[in-house]
């Protein structure tokens, strides 16, 4: 929105701005600003705390992709693609495709609330991950053409001392100053200016050498570290909009008259950078042991241009390493990918379910993979579609009360972690899809006396409840199909599609307080307490609490 905007008002539009040097210095402060605020979000503790998996994916994520998409842009080169101008078209192209966009992918998982499942903490993992990377990669460009060996080590050298300034300065004097400002909007939003301000006048001093770009990152990430910094970042949020509008808006005037060939070059790199992902996001996290599904809607969810590549490229052109034509075509490619991630995101699961499935018959695998031993291969007389926390729950009810019982269950879930402990149970377990019939097929040949979905719509993945009681029916047109409403609305609408039971959790509540406070009512004239009547719930409660333990913390729901 923001480049169509720029584009608009500028030269090709409207002709407000009539070009794009009039608002060249705010664009600049733009820029500060932007990366200012992208260091506010750098969390490293959070990124430790994520698992080796996201940690080991995310640091190899942009070399893998960098280097794959720089050789096939060189590669285009050298048959006659023309990506522009300067010495290094080519490796600015390869190396801003490997970096993602935070504020989209934030944005968008938030809405769909899948910042914390593992698809959305290895998306979150790889962008902190890129957001380090790119602090390489701005000190590195200073140092691309006439500079020694030397010259590189005293940048990063000198980074390292501004990084350890900021976080001693930012820890032992900040901390005052903001307590007293952040009674006043307006007085955070001056002491945010000046502390950016103050660490790139730093910078830039002729000792240093730094860009003051490297500067107003460092200066985010220093203020980023302290707990209250989410409560920072929201009170200065109006001046951080103001400043990525004139950062976009003045990419969108920059933007010529679109020519055809500048456009089909956009969309081909698009394209090599969807399938770059694959490589660099979906490959190693499924190599370090990660379920395929969460690899594979991570990889859909990073499938776009970061705001970071924006920034390298308008760099790159001050730096004369490459001309104007490369950051058009990239900020073509930014807007394509932007665009179409909105929609990718939507319907992340549902598109890793259908290219699951084409592969999966492409290359002859199988299915559904059943885990246990073979003599445990027996058709159960109940199935799981999928496996959340009340069936986590129903099952420690069963572990804790009728143990024995446990053999008739079957659980159909893509998270194959969980399945060892199921199978120690004694339950049969399916690693699988279960919005796939073939899948349901596949693992439970008998039809079963009871399907049973306990996940509502809100946390589904690729279909809803009314799905799986149609494809139920389809698989097994005699079994008895239980599954789980949101609404009373919705429940009318399972009802009608052929569901023989369905699970509210408010209407179960309300009959557990029921049960509760009748209880009460009747013992009321039997000298028995109200605290009494909790003790003995409680203890329940307390009974099933050893039940649970048959999974370790990390793999409950």
């Amino acid at each position: 929105g923001y480049l169509l905007g720029g584009v608009l008002v500028g030269p090709i539009g409207l002709g407000i701005v009539e070009h794009h040097s009039d608002i060249g210095e705010m664009s600049s402060l733009g820029l500060i600003f932007l990366l200012f605020m992208i260091g506010l979000e750098l969390d490293m503790k959070a990124l430790f705390k994520m698992g080796k998996m996201t940690v080991i994916t995310g640091f190899l994520q942009f070399p893998i992709c960098a280097l794959i998409t720089t050789l096939i842009f060189v590669a285009f080169e050298q048959a006659g693609m023309h990506l522009g101008g300067g010495d290094y078209p080519a490796v600015y192209c390869g190396v801003t495709a490997a970096l993602s966009s935070t504020m989209i992918v934030v944005k968008l998982l938030g809405q769909k609330s899948e910042l914390d499942t593992i698809a959305g903490r290895l998306s979150m993992g790889v962008l902190l991950c890129q957001d380090i990377w790119a602090v390489v990669v701005l000190a590195l460009q200073t140092n691309v053409t006439g500079s020694s060996p030397m010259g590189v080590i005293k940048t990063f050298a000198m980074i390292g001392i501004l990084i350890v300034s900021s976080l001693f300065y930012a820890k032992f004097v900040m901390p005052a100053v903001l307590f007293y400002a952040s009674k006043s909007v307006e007085l955070m939003l001056v002491l945010s200016l000046a502390w950016c301000f103050f660490i790139c006048s730093g910078a830039i001093l002729p000792i240093v050498g730094l860009p003051m770009e490297i500067a107003a990152l460092v200066a985010g990430t220093a203020l980023g570290t302290f707990p209250y910094s989410s409560d920072f970042n929201s009170k200065i949020k109006y001046i951080r909009d103001f400043f990525f509008v004139l950062f976009f808006a003045g990419m969108g005037m920059m933007l010529p008259v679109p020519k055809f060939i500048d456009v089909v070059f956009g969309i081909l790199i698009a394209l090599v950078l969807v399938l770059a992902r694959w490589v660099g996001v979906f490959l190693p996290a499924w190599a370090l042991g990660g379920d395929a599904r969460p690899a594979g809607v991570a990889t859909i969810n990073l499938s776009q241009l970061g705001e970071f590549a924006l920034v390298i490229c308008t760099l790159g052109v001050a730096h004369g390493h490459v001309d104007e034509e490369t950051l058009e075509i990239m900020i073509f490619v930014f807007a394509i990918l932007s665009i179409a991630s909105a929609l990718m995101i939507k319907y992340n699961h549902m598109l890793y379910t259908r290219v699951s499935r084409v592969v999966e018959k492409t290359l002859g695998r199988p299915a559904a993979v059943s885990h246990g031993d073979s003599e445990e291969d027996e058709d159960r007389e109940i199935v799981l579609l999928g496996f959340h926390k009340i069936a986590f729950m129903l099952i420690a009810e069963f572990k804790a009360k009728t143990p024995e019982l446990l053999r008739s269950f079957h659980v159909i879930d893509f998270n194959k972690n969980i399945m060892p402990k199921l199978s120690e149970l004694g339950l049969k377990c399916t690693c699988g899809d279960i919005s796939s019939p073939e899948v349901l097929r596949k693992s439970q040949h008998e039809t079963p006396r009871i399907v049973i979905s306990t996940i509502p719509d809100s946390l589904l993945q690729g279909i809803t409840n009314k799905g799986l009681v149609q494809t139920a029916r389809q698989v097994w047109p005699d079994a008895h199909v239980i599954v789980t409403a949101d609404n009373p609305q919705q429940a009318a609408e399972l009802y009608e599609a052929g569901a023989d039971y369905v699970l509210r959790m408010a209407k179960l509540s309300a009959e557990r307080l029921h049960e509760l406070l009748n209880e009460h009512g009747q013992h009321a004239f039997e000298n028995s307490s109200l605290g009494d009547i909790f003790e003995h719930y409680k203890a329940r409660d307390n009974n099933l609490r050893g039940a649970t333990m048959f999974l370790s913390d990390n793999l409950k729901m």
